[in-house]
């Protein structure tokens, strides 16, 4: 009997282990505003872009994903999982089914309180069991379902939050030689060719060098017009005249850039990231956003593929605003 019973508890505590709870945290700092980490979180279209699993199915294809919505929750589902998201003050509650497997967890956001106010502390718990803890110890941690070093990845990691690398450059040159003209949506490339023809001639009239590919702007004004800009920075200062404007430029202000290799019409794209790569930082922008065009070459129509870096300006830091 001793010898039945002897043999009976350890199967008990094998048997207890698959459903005794057991909570497994992990602490993450995000560099990243608190506001802008829980707005990303409490919107599920970010879920499909930070989550590799979802951003799989969604480029493979997007119809097999369904979204739901209200003011406090949504759920995401595929054809074999599903995502419930509910979030409530500073907390994120998770439960999700991916191929017949549940799991539970809880994302806690906390601002680091200094001067920057730039920071979040993410604190993740996963609602596991002493079992699966054990097997975490010696193979895959059931912290990895909690997919928090997935999010710190790509709140970190501009080519996946903002779908370009943005890095940070500054203006080349102080001087900048300019021609503008506001035309119609169909005459935009007729109208840059005419102006970068004009210049390459007067900078040849003139013994003027080019010190950098030209650059252009493309605005597109309320009234089915745009407003041409083409330019070049060079070598020394000229007196304007005839059309031609001459502007001094700050010498190693700040830009921010983006390159841009495809289709010209789809360019805003990368002056939509820069934008909110602005927004997400607190900068401030001083100028529209501009292209260098890296081969000298102007597009001829809305379908050519161009090669630029996308540039958008703000203040020195530590300059007023």
């Amino acid at each position: 009997m001793k010898k039945k019973i002897i043999l009976f508890v350890p199967v008990l505590v094998i048997i207890a282990a698959f459903f005794i709870p057991f909570n497994q945290q992990k602490t993450v700092l995000i560099k990243a505003p608190f506001l802008n980490t829980y707005s990303l979180l409490a919107n599920p279209a970010t879920w499909e872009k930070w989550r590799p699993d979802l951003r799989k199915v969604m480029t493979t294809d997007s119809n097999e994903i369904s979204v739901k919505k209200d003011s406090s929750s949504f759920l995401i589902k595929n054809q074999n999982h599903i995502l419930e998201v509910k979030y409530k003050a500073n907390t994120f509650e998770i439960a999700e089914t991916s191929s017949g497997r549940n799991s539970s967890y809880r994302y806690s956001l906390l601002p680091v309180a200094d001067k920057l106010l730039n920071k979040t502390i993410i604190v993740a718990d996963d609602n596991t069991t002493v079992l699966n803890y054990l097997i975490g110890v010696f193979w895959t941690s059931s912290i990895t379902n909690t997919h928090i070093d997935d999010f710190k990845n790509f709140m970190e990691t501009d080519s996946l939050r903002y779908g370009f690398k943005i890095f940070k450059t500054g203006v080349p040159e102080n001087n900048l030689l300019v021609m503008e003209r506001e035309v119609s949506e169909k005459d935009k490339f007729t109208a840059a060719a005419k102006i970068l023809a004009t210049l390459v001639q007067y900078i040849q009239a003139n013994n003027i060098k080019q010190m950098q590919p030209l650059i252009a702007q493309f605005y597109e004004n309320v009234r089915d017009s745009v407003h041409v800009k083409v330019g070049f920075f060079i070598n020394k200062e000229i007196k304007p005249g005839n059309g031609i404007l001459y502007n001094q430029m700050p010498k190693g202000a700040p830009l921010y850039a983006a390159k841009f290799r495809g289709v010209f019409s789809k360019r805003g794209e990368a002056a939509e990231a820069l934008k909110q790569y602005f927004a997400d930082h607190s900068h401030q922008m001083v100028l529209l956003p501009f292209e260098t065009y890296l081969n000298n070459k102007l597009p001829v129509s809305d379908n050519d593929t161009v090669n630029i870096q996308v540039n958008l300006g703000t203040f020195p830091a530590g300059a007023a605003k």
